[in-house]
């Protein structure tokens, strides 16, 4: 396969505005996400929240940082699923974790220098 150009019609009208940016640090949190249901089938519950892409800018917005680079979302799985979980009931655990680098953008006049030298203030 040529992964050297885009697919066909797909992002040929696509550009980019480069910026500059200084990185302020990497932000990362977690949560966790339990689905229950009762025997049948008939009582089904969700407790906890997944991690969104909102919930590290809101990180990001802790250390002064104006946007985020490089993020990853994942899921990891717990519990075992068995043939007789739909007569008895069961219940799955997900762990969702969010890591990404929180950067801060360089206005025109702005010296990258100062700048970092204040971030790290």
């Amino acid at each position: 396969m040529d992964f050297s150009s885009p697919l066909e019609g797909r992002f040929d009208s696509v550009s980019l505005a480069p910026k500059s940016f200084v990185v302020i640090g990497a932000v990362s949190i977690s949560s966790i996400e339990t689905h229950r249901a009762g025997p049948l089938g008939l009582v089904k519950a969700v407790e906890g929240t997944k991690v969104t892409y909102t919930d590290l800018m809101q990180e990001a917005a802790k250390l002064d940082a104006d946007d985020i680079i490089d993020v990853r979302i994942d899921m990891n799985t717990a519990g075992k699923a068995g043939f007789f979980d739909w007569l008895k009931g069961w219940e799955r655990t997900f762990v969702h974790t969010g890591q990404a680098t929180a950067i801060r953008y360089i206005g025109s006049g702005e010296d990258e220098n100062e700048l970092t030298d204040r971030i790290r203030r």
